[in-house]
């Protein structure tokens, strides 16, 4: 099926101030091969997409994929022959990520927070598959999860992904929220409204148990210089200590995430 071509990768793509200097050919040719992964589906893009939203021939796009794969950069699905990026793109990725002022900035409130608190914590942005870890850290009460540095979180499931819908718009979160469904998770859209209702009102979501057996968790909402939502801050703690999250305890967690706010430039609530 021909694609329209608004879908393929152009010189556009690529920052200008590269266009403008002496490069080597071959690396700005692999960064549009790289780019048209991320404009295909997220289970991953067949040869001839890569191709097609590369403007290379199929022969052309393989041997970038090949040279890629080897580097890690690129992954390929054994069972499909489907292409995505790789965990070495993931770490230049998040490590660019880490490297924007927000970030940081929130980074050190929660790793103060939790040296406070003697607990772990992760803190979150919006990724190219939702609500995404970036910073997972350890603190004093040992937590056994699978989730790391790399997890993305479900909007419906999640105190994460609650503070995700409460704060960006429904057409940035519909998507996602349609393919946690196709893949079982499900809370009707009512249910939805209430957490997004309680999120609005309390300042903070909280789950026990919904995301990983075992885990309570209380998120909140980290805003930048335009009043969004810059990222989120959850601390963890076992589901079994009832008392953990105390009025106080989540009173001060709330303040980290405003005080973070603040510094990166946060006008206040209106």
């Amino acid at each position: 099926m021909t694609k329209p071509d608004a879908y393929k990768v152009s010189s556009v793509d690529i920052p200008e101030v590269v266009s403008r200097r002496k490069s080597i050919q071959s690396v700005e040719i692999g960064a549009r091969v790289l780019l048209s992964l991320l404009k295909t589906d997220p289970g991953g893009s067949f040869l001839r997409d890569v191709a097609y939203h590369s403007g290379l021939s199929r022969s052309q796009a393989h041997r970038y994929l090949l040279a890629f794969v080897n580097a890690g950069m690129v992954e390929q699905d054994a069972s499909s022959g489907r292409y995505s990026l790789g965990t070495l793109a993931v770490r230049l990725g998040l490590g660019a990520i880490a490297t924007l002022d927000p970030v940081r900035i929130a980074t050190r409130h929660l790793e103060g927070l939790l040296n406070e608190l003697q607990t772990t914590g992760l803190l979150s942005v919006w990724g190219d598959y939702g609500p995404t870890v970036i910073r997972w850290i350890d603190g004093g009460i040992p937590l056994f999860t699978s989730m790391h540095v790399g997890s993305t979180l479900p909007l419906q499931a999640s105190s994460t992904g609650s503070l995700f819908l409460t704060h960006c718009p429904p057409a940035q979160t519909r998507e996602r929220i349609e393919r946690e469904r196709a893949k079982g998770i499900i809370v009707k859209d009512a249910d939805l409204s209430k957490e997004i209702q309680s999120v609005r009102k309390l300042g903070y979501a909280r789950t026990c148990g919904s995301v990983v057996p075992g885990l309570a968790a209380v998120s909140v909402p980290v805003f930048d210089s335009q009043n969004s939502l810059a990222a989120t801050m959850s601390v963890l703690a076992r589901s079994q200590d009832k008392t953990y999250f105390s009025e106080a305890k989540i009173a001060r967690i709330m303040e980290a995430a405003r005080l973070a706010s603040e510094a990166i430039g946060w006008p206040g609530s209106t």
